[in-house]
């Protein structure tokens, strides 16, 4: 079951290199907000790091340009420790103003200096973002947007992570 959920995401993954409706995001995430929510508490408070986190991501999108709907992968880096997992997104094009959302997660590979492997658990990774693009070809673009992470099975204690980010974007 690993081997074909692998070569599933190989084969989107060249396909979507050949594509016409394929999408790269390279996005640079800086939280100034995070916290969790628990069945026993709720904590949260603004950061006072600058810690950039890097963000690419993949998407092949079906429909019209004003609401396309999307399937992909996403990285995740921290420089020394990495994820990668398919999402599905939804995104819509107003203009300069892109309204996005997506979802992924159930199979994840991490790899780095703490080692490297895969999770097929449960975890969800979600967000919610509004960016504005600017210049004249709207490869760049400035937002804010809140994510989440589920796991509704024992992890984090049945908690959810959530933390929001300002970012600065480049889409090819």
């Amino acid at each position: 079951m690993k081997r074909l959920i692998l070569l599933a995401l190989l084969i989107t993954l060249v396909a979507g290199f050949a594509a016409a409706d394929s999408q790269w995001d390279i996005t640079f995430n800086v939280p100034y907000y995070a916290g969790f929510w628990s069945s026993s508490e709720d904590l949260g408070g603004f950061s006072s790091v600058f810690l950039p986190i890097p963000d690419i991501k993949w998407n092949y999108y079906f429909g019209p340009d004003w609401l396309h709907f999307g399937v992909g992968v996403r990285l995740i880096t921290l420089l020394v420790e990495s994820a990668t997992f398919p999402i599905i997104s939804l995104e819509s094009n107003l203009g300069n103003f892109i309204i996005g959302t997506n979802i992924g997660g159930g199979a994840i590979a991490y790899f780095g200096i703490a080692g490297s492997g895969f999770l097929f658990e449960p975890i969800f990774l979600t967000e919610l973002s509004v960016a504005y693009r600017l210049g004249k070809k709207k490869i760049f673009s400035l937002g804010t947007s809140a994510q989440f992470i589920f796991a509704p099975v024992n992890y984090f204690a049945r908690t959810a992570i959530f933390i929001g980010t300002g970012f600065v974007r480049w889409t090819f």
